[in-house]
């Protein structure tokens, strides 16, 4: 039988340093290039934060200006946040989360040989810092972050492939544990989504005409 229900559990501060690279202000500045783009901020707040972004010198001053900025993600009402965990288990069965579903700042995943899908892509979230702890005996967790999110691996035991690109520092923080004895725990972004009204440039294939 599958359940999902809150538990109790703690909350960890995550903490985001390191030195500077150009790298790193980048991902800043392509971010506020976004923004504007989507009409989030005004050319005035555009212009303050690439000043920010320049002055910064560690990646922690990268984060805290993008912190000041429009989140990334869509955050929960402060009343409609979470006041215990997210726990979610399946025996056998499927299980999927997707599309607008409530991402609690503490949540917890076990699987016994069932299938696991946590699609955080459309999610909205009770907190830009996230512990996810992930359990699983045979059977299979996905996980599926949108690109530059930060996955901290804090706990790893078993199985457990990541293949994600370099985080936005000030982006949310995932701190994952996750625990596989002989199934399998992997990190990935979503796929990219083919655009159809491009067409493909050149001559056109042409069709061999059927005989009657």
């Amino acid at each position: 039988m599958d359940t999902i229900r809150d538990v109790g559990s703690e909350k960890l501060p995550a903490e985001s340093s390191g030195a500077m690279s150009d790298d790193l202000r980048q991902r800043g500045i392509d971010f506020v290039q976004r923004l504007l783009a989507t009409g989030e901020v005004d050319l005035e707040r555009f212009h303050s934060a690439l000043d920010e972004l320049f002055q910064a010198r560690t990646e922690a001053d990268v984060a805290s200006v993008v912190r000041s900025l429009p989140a990334p993600v869509v955050l929960t009402a402060p009343s409609r946040r979470r006041l215990q965990p997210y726990e979610i288990e399946t025996s056998m069965n499927g299980v999927r989360l997707e599309g607008r579903w409530q991402v609690g700042s503490v949540t917890s995943i076990e699987s016994d040989m069932g299938s696991v899908t946590v699609d955080m892509t459309e999610a909205e979230f009770d907190d830009l810092d996230v512990d996810l702890v992930v359990k699983t005996r045979m059977g299979a967790v996905t996980i599926i972050v949108p690109r530059g999110f930060d996955v901290r691996l804090v706990g790893r035991n078993g199985a457990v492939n990541v293949a994600l690109d370099p985080p936005v520092p000030g982006f949310p923080v995932v701190r994952l544990s996750a625990t596989s004895d002989m199934g399998a725990v992997r990190v990935v972004h979503p796929k990219e989504k083919k655009d159809k009204s491009k067409r493909r440039r050149g001559w056109p294939r042409r069709r061999s005409a059927r005989l009657p």
